[in-house]
């Protein structure tokens, strides 16, 4: 083998290694197969336990659809999460946790996670710092007000 093919198949090794650790941890997001709660391979099961709703609801609509799409679609994306989702680690494992800044505090990791854009974050924190600078500047021209000086020292005559 020359280096040339050497290096593409070192490459290849490589985002192999990164597919299968981010499938084992979940893809970073809790995305994992529920084969406690199962009837064929747990994936409704656990897409319904990352969506935070009842296992009877995913696999009705598993079910819709696959009669809406005349099953070939629906079988083949069974299949597929059968395969790229691995099985939910025991209860020894952590799930992967996000800050939330509407509610200022962690969340568990999802896929569909909606929140305001990094923009719209940016200028919040941006009105905050602006609130801060501002209260900062009050303080300073207090303290280098005569008014201060003057309460100042009544405060020292009280002593």
């Amino acid at each position: 083998m020359n280096r040339r093919h050497r290096n593409a198949h070192d490459q290849f090794n490589e985002q192999y290694e990164k597919v299968v650790a981010g499938r084992k941890n979940g893809y970073g997001m809790n995305l994992y197969r529920n084969t406690k709660d199962k009837y064929l391979g747990g994936v409704c099961s656990g897409l319904a336990e990352h969506f935070e709703i009842d296992p009877v609801i995913m696999r009705i609509l598993f079910v819709a659809g696959f009669i809406v799409t005349g099953g070939t679609i629906a079988f083949w994306a069974y299949i597929l999460g059968w395969i790229l989702l691995s099985p939910k680690p025991r209860e020894g494992s952590k799930p992967q946790y996000e800050y939330d800044e509407a509610e200022k505090c962690y969340r568990k990791k999802k896929i569909f996670r909606y929140r305001e854009s990094p923009s719209t974050r940016i200028q919040r924190a941006q009105d905050r710092l602006d609130e801060v600078v501002a209260k900062v500047e009050d303080m300073e021209n207090y303290v280098t007000s005569n008014r201060y000086q003057l309460e100042k020292e009544f405060a020292d005559l009280e002593k």
